[in-house]
């Protein structure tokens, strides 16, 4: 059972330009929904949020300037038989296309990270389709590292990744604070 069901994972965190909502287990109907989709899967068939919902991920809406811009979702797993290191897994990440380059997803990544290391998370990882190099380019960007493969057990480990996924990893520190 992955660790999320146990998880109360706070309604709303906001830092700098962006914040996030989370939404029930419904995905929110939005047009752009269908093409990031598309954008994150590559060549492989598409991958949409209500699916990630329907898998046990939990879900946020990204706000930035009183628009909702984006959306991402996520769990956290135990990647130990005895519970002391949990991981957030990435499942979806995607801006509104309108909203591309504005850097509202570079911007989401360390607020959600955030939320995960109050949560316990040490370590986050993503699994990205082995030809999206345009993902690939924007993990290694935020810090991220490729790695072949991780251990999760079958029933935490999302549904949908393919097995020649490349996984990316960073570590969770704390920030620095102002005195650093």
């Amino acid at each position: 059972m992955a660790v999320l069901d146990r998880i109360n994972w706070p309604d709303e965190a906001a830092a700098n330009r962006v914040s996030l909502r989370r939404f029930e287990s419904v995905a929110p109907e939005a047009a752009w929904l269908e093409e990031a989709a598309q954008a994150i899967a590559g060549r492989r068939a598409p991958c949409r949020l209500r699916d990630r919902l329907s898998d046990g991920d939990r879900g946020w809406g990204i706000t930035a300037d009183g628009e909702q811009v984006g959306a991402l979702a996520g769990r956290i797993v135990e990647l130990s038989d005895n519970g002391h290191l949990r991981a957030l897994i990435w499942t979806w990440l995607a801006i509104d296309q309108r909203w591309r380059a504005y850097g509202y997803g570079g911007l989401s990544v360390p607020l959600f990270e955030s939320v995960a290391r109050q949560l316990g998370a040490t370590t986050a990882l993503v699994p990205l389709p082995a030809d999206n190099g345009v993902a690939l380019y924007f993990w290694l960007r935020l810090g991220y590292t490729p790695q072949r493969s991780v251990q999760i057990s079958p029933p935490d480990r999302p549904a949908g990744v393919p097995a020649d996924a490349l996984w990316m990893h960073r570590t969770l520190i704390e920030p620095p604070t102002e005195t650093d």
